[in-house]
């Protein structure tokens, strides 16, 4: 009875967890100017062969390396539609970390504290959103933190006495998959790591061996075939610009990355309060330094986007984990379970405030409206679970709630989605039109989609004689007008 008392909860919510990040992936087309190109791009590798030179549309694209592109190449090979090829593998890749996450938590802090770091990574509005979609973002993230991982049993004591080289070499190979999904980002926040294992410099040469292993093929051939406008391109522009640059057009002041924090844990941030009473080991040290210093870098930046955060969520939710390697789940007070629960009542409004807020590009509440009876019981759900439910149950049945509410907002959200900010609703009606149609001036995030799904850009409407021309007159919606 002990065992199923202890396994059942996290069986039920593993489940759970994955018929969230399965559920209705193709549900919403390709998303903003970033989706559809990383997926045209692994599209155009699966259908050219060439797995070396990143394409758009035909021209060398080095913005980003190719992990991200091999994974959407591989579901294209698959026979997967335009939507999920990309999502599919990034959606799989984030489920296997979750399952290395939680067998390296339980290794080193025990069961408890495996089962709260997992779970509320894995339902956090960061970690969970960026699972869902074809971006460059959950792959550096991954691998990132599996080096991470691999290192935290190094800062034990009795870890000086062990052969080492094998997992420096491990971690080594994950570093260099990282800079496979996302360049030279994870080399920058591994700073911390050299500094806490400066003890162990001897072997450091083979984590450089494998990151060079992994990593250097690419890189060589890469700079073979285009020579120094892949460094100009990609080293230069958009690495070195990034820092001071106004040309990428993502400029946000310093504190952006605090707030955007605290939304990517939800609905878990009350529970951050907990780390304020612990002592901290020499490996909480290690989390929380990867963590700051991770926030500093990105805040020192002027380009900034919330998903540059998402490789610092897993130690962060590591060091929520480990406070219960010490305390008991079920003697958590039940004021955190509640504060928690108040966030998860926001769920439902957010099926209708999010399609809302995306097409409009800002948050509105202009959607807004009374709750229907099946948002009033997703509102109530989660508060029952932490008031009524038995006080073992109380923290997986609110976990649970977040999955069912999750698994709601994506059956609520999406078609909305598809309607007002994905294009391909509107390839859905262009593409069996004969007339000839002409760009006169579309929104980039409509422009890409619909260039995605054709297969070709429109041509520009100065180019030739036309019937329609396709241009925006909102942030994120096109039309199609008629010319004379």
């Amino acid at each position: 009875m002990s065992l199923l008392r202890r396994y059942l909860p996290a069986s039920t919510i593993g489940a759970g967890v994955i018929a969230l990040y399965l559920f209705n992936l193709n549900g919403v087309g390709v998303l903003g100017p970033d989706e559809p190109r990383y997926a045209a791009i692994g599209r155009a590798m699966a259908q050219t062969d060439d797995f070396v030179t990143p394409r758009l549309w035909g021209s060398p694209w080095f913005e980003k390396p190719p992990l991200l592109y091999w994974m959407t190449a591989l579901g294209a090979f698959a026979g997967l539609g335009p939507d999920l090829c990309g999502r599919l593998p990034v959606a799989i890749l984030s489920l296997i970390f979750l399952g290395f996450f939680f067998v390296s938590v339980r290794n080193e802090f025990g069961w408890d504290s495996a089962a709260v770091a997992t779970f509320c990574l894995a339902t956090s509005a960061g970690w969970l959103a960026f699972s869902n979609l074809c971006l460059t973002d959950l792959p550096l993230a991954v691998f990132f933190a599996a080096s991470v991982l691999l290192a935290l049993p190094l800062l034990r004591a009795e870890a000086r006495t062990q052969k080492l080289r094998m997992r420096f070499f491990c971690i080594g190979a994950s570093l260099g998959a990282a800079t496979l999904a996302k360049g030279l980002v994870p080399i920058a926040l591994c700073v911390p790591m050299l500094w806490f294992l400066r003890c162990f410099w001897r072997d450091w040469w083979t984590a450089a061996a494998g990151c060079l292993l992994v990593a250097g093929p690419w890189y060589i051939a890469v700079y073979r075939a285009n020579g120094y406008a892949f460094f100009q391109e990609f080293f230069l522009k958009h690495h070195l610009e990034r820092l001071y640059s106004n040309a990428l057009q993502h400029i946000q002041p310093p504190y952006y990355y605090l707030p955007v924090l605290l939304v990517a844990v939800f609905p878990w941030t009350p529970l951050l309060l907990l780390l304020r009473k612990e002592s901290w080991d020499r490996r909480l040290q290690f989390l929380a330094a990867i963590v700051l210093f991770g926030l500093l870098f990105f805040s020192i930046s002027r380009n900034k986007l919330p998903g540059y955060l998402l490789p610092l969520l897993p130690a962060l939710f590591l060091m929520l984990g480990a406070v219960f390697q010490k305390h008991r789940v079920i003697a958590l007070p039940r004021g955190y379970l509640i504060a928690c629960a108040l966030l998860v009542t926001s769920l439902p409004f957010a099926a209708t405030l999010l399609p809302a807020s995306l097409s409009a590009g800002k948050f509105t509440l202009a959607a807004l409206s009374a709750p229907s009876r099946t948002e009033l019981f997703y509102i109530l759900l989660p508060l029952a679970a932490v008031v009524l439910a038995r006080r073992q149950w109380k923290a997986p049945m609110l976990v649970l709630t977040v999955v069912t509410a999750g698994i709601y907002v994506k059956q609520i959200a999406f078609p909305a989605l598809d309607q007002q900010v994905s294009a391909r609703s509107m390839w859905r009606r262009l593409k069996h039109e004969r007339a000839l149609i002409c760009d006169g001036g579309t929104n980039r995030d409509w422009l890409f989609g619909l260039t995605y799904y054709r297969g070709e850009a429109y041509p520009p409407c100065d180019s030739g004689n036309f019937d329609y021309a396709l241009r925006s007159h909102f942030k994120n919606y096109a039309t199609l007008e008629k010319l004379k």
